[in-house]
């Protein structure tokens, strides 16, 4: 299989912890989250301003984190359900009104 998205040199690639998912790291300032059994991409993880050197999920896969020549590391949050979870606390709630 070939993950085919990124614009520029990726840097690293790691499994999530149940294998279902890969992480991988690139110069062209993003990370990125494939599905394992089908190469799908699943997310575009951006807000780095260099190259991202690497990138690994937690160990409980609910969270990736990446370090980048910008000199500053994310953590991102890749549990789809908890964020669904999340924007429907954040989104306002429709009263009928």
């Amino acid at each position: 299989m070939v993950l085919v998205g990124h614009n520029d040199s990726v840097t690293a690639a790691n499994y999530s912890p149940d294998g279902k998912r890969i992480v991988t790291s690139s110069n062209d300032r993003t990370a990125r989250v494939w599905d394992a059994a089908s190469g799908n991409l699943l997310a575009i993880l951006p807000g780095h301003t260099a190259a991202v050197n690497w990138a690994s999920f937690s160990a409980d896969g609910k969270r990736v984190a990446t370090a980048s020549g910008d000199s500053s590391a994310r953590v991102y949050l890749v549990d789809f359900d908890e964020v669904l979870a999340l924007a429907k606390q954040l989104l306002p709630v429709d009263r009928g009104n």
